[in-house]
């Protein structure tokens, strides 16, 4: 892929009749996994040459660690069957929601309300289950693997005496992001998946019970995130970043307050067709980066593969 000759956030769209800030039509007509096109075979190749110690590094949480889910979604069941004869078991999870913990937001789980139409002009009628379901998750069953990076903002924010409160929506902005890449010699390249450590998932670890239970509501879920704003996903589509990750629910700041029609879920998931993970533990990663000075490796991510699915855990793994 030529990534020069794509065009830059401000010369969207490009497709006519497209929304504002949109790239639908960049990919094609038929697009139907947005900025993952980032991710080339060479990509692949030279994310493998990161690998040098062979530490391996599990970014999704257990199942069910999250108590109870964020957004009133209904907990996991697990329950195992016994086979006697057999001397065997099978498993079975009941009310299993995907977004239960880490997980990705596929482009079929917002769309934007102004245009009634999710990435790429897919219409709402179109997303449904099965194989004929337009932005089905399964279309990513094999396609996130490449050079990851870490950018460790709540730490940057700390050490620079403007510590964030990960419980509050408080906001990391552009320059947050660009400052820590700097301070840790991080270059961004066109095809990164990149993570950012906001501190919300060390600051839920520590809750009281009550908290986390306040915390699983819509009303009482407060969490600090990136900012929604324009420049941010202009700052994004620039550097060409095929899917980003964090450590807290909503990747931007919730509640979403009064800028609800311009939330960064509509702007990336929407219009940019970036995916967005949401729940990532980066608590073991950040500290060994830290450690050693290294924020980039190989990240290998295999979602569900789930025919016409909305969302998947991230069976996520980073490897140095």
């Amino acid at each position: 892929m030529n990534f020069d000759r794509l065009p830059k956030f401000d010369e969207l769209p490009i497709k006519e009749g497209a929304p504002p800030d949109s790239n639908w039509g960049v990919f094609g007509e038929d697009d139907q996994i947005g900025c993952l096109n980032f991710l080339t075979p060479e990509s692949i190749v030279e994310a493998a040459r990161l690998v040098r110690k062979g530490e391996v590094f599990r970014l999704d949480l257990p199942v069910g660690y999250v108590d109870p889910p964020i957004l009133n979604r209904p907990p996991v069941q697990h329950t195992i069957t016994r086979f006697p004869v057999l001397l065997a078991h099978d498993d079975k999870l009941d009310e299993y929601n995907t977004q239960e913990g880490s997980q990705w937001d596929g482009l079929g789980h917002v769309g934007h309300p102004a245009y009634n139409a999710f990435y790429n002009g897919v219409k709402p009628e179109e997303i449904v289950s099965g194989p004929d379901g337009k932005l089905g998750i399964h279309l990513w069953a094999d396609k996130i693997v490449g050079r990851g990076v870490l950018l460790d903002a709540f730490k940057f924010r700390n050490e620079q005496g403007r510590p964030v409160d990960p419980g509050a929506p408080e906001e990391y902005t552009v320059a947050d992001l660009q400052q820590a890449a700097e301070a840790r010699g991080v270059d961004l390249k066109p095809g990164d998946i990149l993570l950012v450590r906001t501190g919300w998932l060390q600051h839920y670890a520590k809750a009281s019970p009550e908290e986390k239970r306040r915390t699983g509501t819509v009303n009482g879920l407060r969490a600090c995130g990136l900012d929604h704003s324009r420049e941010m996903a202009a700052w994004l589509w620039d550097h060409r970043i095929a899917a980003l990750a964090t450590d807290c629910p909503a990747v931007e700041t919730w509640p979403w307050k009064d800028y609800r029609s311009e939330a960064l879920h509509y702007r990336t998931l929407a219009l940019l067709g970036l995916p967005l993970g949401e729940l990532f533990d980066l608590e073991a990663l950040a500290t060994d980066c830290a450690q050693d000075g290294v924020y980039e490796f190989m990240l290998v991510s295999a979602p569900l593969n789930l025919r016409g699915g909305i969302a998947s855990p991230a069976n996520a793994l980073a490897i140095k």
